[in-house]
């Protein structure tokens, strides 16, 4: 721009000696190269759009390449016996503990009667139309996204809330797998259960 505004000035001081004929020369001269810059600055504009596209792109690749992959286990070939426990729950990591607990809520037969140590937070509810109460114990993925609950039974009598933990608190549950119906529904629960609140 201070070129232009110099190129100008001159023009003005020529104008003033008669001769116009340099002058119309450098008047064509200085607008073509003003035109070539206007063509210029929309050709940047363009250049920044597809700059901010290709951040935009960027940044969503770095993001995915950072995103941790879940671990990628066989549950099959999982040892998860201890001592007289068949499935401990309680020491695998957040994800791997989530895909057990799913694949026994989605594949109930195999672990039929089979002893289960859980830990979780402890949940409960009633159903208005039975009066039915319900507890569970409820185990987060390693990102505390998703939980996967297991309703239980604890053995003996026990009254709710005098006998049970707040809702929230982390426990310990140990408890025989089982299937049962109700209202043509089937459920899955951990029965003749103990708990420990951790």
């Amino acid at each position: 721009m201070k070129r232009t505004a110099a190129f100008l000035a001159a023009a003005l001081l020529l104008a003033g000696c008669g001769n116009t004929s340099n002058i119309d020369s450098i008047i064509d001269n200085n607008s073509k190269a003003v035109s070539d810059t206007v063509t210029l600055n929309k050709t940047d504009e363009s250049v920044a759009a597809d700059a901010e596209q290709l951040a935009s792109e960027y940044w969503a690749q770095a993001e995915k390449a950072t995103t941790p992959v879940p671990e990628q286990v066989d549950l099959s070939k999982l040892d998860l016996t201890d001592g007289d426990i068949d499935v401990d729950l309680s020491k695998l990591t957040g994800n791997i503990c989530y895909a057990q607990v799913s694949d026994m809520i989605n594949t109930p037969k195999k672990y039929l009667g089979k002893k289960v140590k859980a830990k979780g937070t402890f949940a409960y509810t009633t159903d208005a139309a039975t009066g039915g109460e319900y507890f569970a114990v409820f185990i987060a993925d390693a990102s505390a996204c998703c939980q996967q609950g297991i309703e239980f039974v604890l053995t003996g009598e026990h009254k709710y809330p005098e006998d049970y933990p707040n809702i929230g608190d982390e426990i310990m549950v140990v408890g025989y797998f089982n299937q049962y119906e109700e209202n043509g529904w089937k459920y899955n629960q951990l029965k003749d259960s103990t708990m420990q609140v951790l």
